[in-house]
């Protein structure tokens, strides 16, 4: 297993390529052997070079930087905008990385800013080849590998060395704060109607929005660029979830499967701080089918949901309470199943004549969170508050993506869904919004 250690250094270049060459590396490196962007399948993967093991930092066509790191058979790569993240503008920019191995987590700065956190849970890094590097591009300086991992006020002391201003990290928070929060399945990375339209118009719904906070899933290498975009922080977990943020990452949370749970510990001021986490459970079984069947009992329903949803849900929950407890928490994510709250003796004529006590839902309110869009549209009947799915009408629909909030000092004001834009709407999934306020 990999030591902990930083790299860092200063870079002035007005260099572009069509390729992606390396800035800085302790590994084998083919110049364009990055992509992104190409193919909806690819999801912001490297190719072959990209999974050799060691860290790289190179040079993208559109002039900024980006960092990959693999472990001989898996990889990661952070790929930010050129509008952002630049380096290639004459001026002095300072990147760095920390892996920080006991919290199985890789930090990446630039000017001095924390822009994203990723999770390395699941990669077996070992240590490469110290100070095998490529040359800088331009006015160059000496590269900095140290066998520590740095922490943000050691990172911004070396970014003020040089420049005396300290970069904001924190927008402007009252004591007592809104705060406006998204819960979005944007599929296959938002590329399925084109690989840049796509992403676009997730970005552009996303901005429209106004919310501080993304709970993502299927993000498929669209984190960076979406991020970026938007100017906000990124906390990747996997290539399914990541959190989006206008707020830093101060911490991650890595237990149970990476592809299903990830959670991350934003620090809104420098005295609150929540957790939030994005979430994925199974997709099977496959609920739109079975309440279809010809005499379908709400016993089987329930049943059937223990296979593989509530068996999840029974024991994220339990690692949540042991860790959280007391904690100002977010829980939002595609479940991919209804709610005992929607599926009453009320509303029963709406699903089949039956009454359901869906395990998943059933198990989160028993753990005292709160379903946020249950908590405002208290109206089963009248407010449906269907995320499955806007892009076919003619689908079984109901709601399966929700924002749950549990702890002290938290409101939910507000909750509403977007699912409408002037082009068309990029995913299979509605996006679920919650306004808080948070007494401090």
């Amino acid at each position: 297993m990999v030591d902990p250690f930083s790299v860092y250094f200063w870079i002035r270049t007005t260099e572009r390529r069509q390729d992606f060459p390396a800035i800085a590396t302790n590994k084998g490196w083919d110049d364009g052997s990055v992509f992104d962007y190409t193919d909806r399948h690819n999801y912001g993967f490297s190719l072959t070079s990209g999974s050799l093991a060691g860290w790289a930092i190179v040079l993208q066509p559109n002039g900024a930087w980006a960092w990959n790191i693999g472990d001989g058979e898996q990889r990661l790569d952070y790929q930010p905008t050129g509008e952002r993240q630049t380096v290639s503008d004459g001026k002095w920019h300072f990147l760095a990385f920390v892996v920080d191995i006991d919290n199985l987590a890789a930090k990446l700065y630039y000017d001095g800013v924390q822009m994203a956190l990723y999770s390395l849970a699941g990669m077996d890094l070992v240590n490469g080849p110290q100070g095998h590097f490529s040359a800088l591009f331009g006015q160059d300086e000496t590269i900095h590998q140290i066998p520590e991992a740095l922490e943000l006020d050691q990172v911004l002391q070396l970014y003020k060395e040089r420049l005396s201003v300290r970069p904001s990290t924190h927008p402007n928070f009252n004591p007592k704060c809104k705060l406006r929060i998204m819960s979005w399945n944007i599929w296959n990375g938002g590329r399925e109607d084109g690989i840049d339209v796509g992403v676009q118009r997730v970005t552009e719904i996303i901005r429209k929005s106004g919310v501080d906070i993304v709970a993502m899933q299927e993000t498929y290498g669209s984190g960076p660029r979406i991020a970026d975009a938007l100017g906000y922080h990124l906390y990747l977990r996997s290539s399914n979830l990541s959190v989006i943020s206008r707020y830093p990452a101060v911490s991650h949370h890595s237990f149970y499967q990476p592809f299903n749970l990830g959670g991350v510990s934003l620090e809104l001021n420098p005295s609150l701080t929540i957790d939030v986490f994005t979430l994925w459970l199974h997709y099977l079984p496959d609920f739109c089918s079975n309440v279809l069947v010809e005499g379908i009992t709400a016993e089987v329903l329930q049943k059937s949901e223990w296979n593989t949803r509530a068996s999840e849900i029974k024991q994220i929950l339990v690692e949540i309470s042991e860790k959280f407890y007391g904690s100002r928490l977010f829980v939002a994510g595609d479940f991919n199943c209804p709610s005992h709250l929607d599926w009453t003796e009320s509303s029963r004529h709406l699903h089949k004549d039956l009454v359901v006590e869906w395990p998943v839902s059933a198990q989160m309110i028993k753990a005292g969170f709160l379903d946020s869009y249950r908590s405002i549209n208290l109206d089963e009947k009248k407010h449906l508050g269907h995320t499955w799915t806007p892009r076919n009408p003619n689908s079984w629909q109901d709601r399966i993506d929700y924002i749950y909030y549990r702890g002290r000092d938290i409101q939910c004001e507000g909750a509403d869904l977007l699912n409408t834009h002037e082009g068309r709407w990029p995913s299979d999934h509605a996006a679920v919004c919650a306004t808080f306020n948070i007494d401090v």
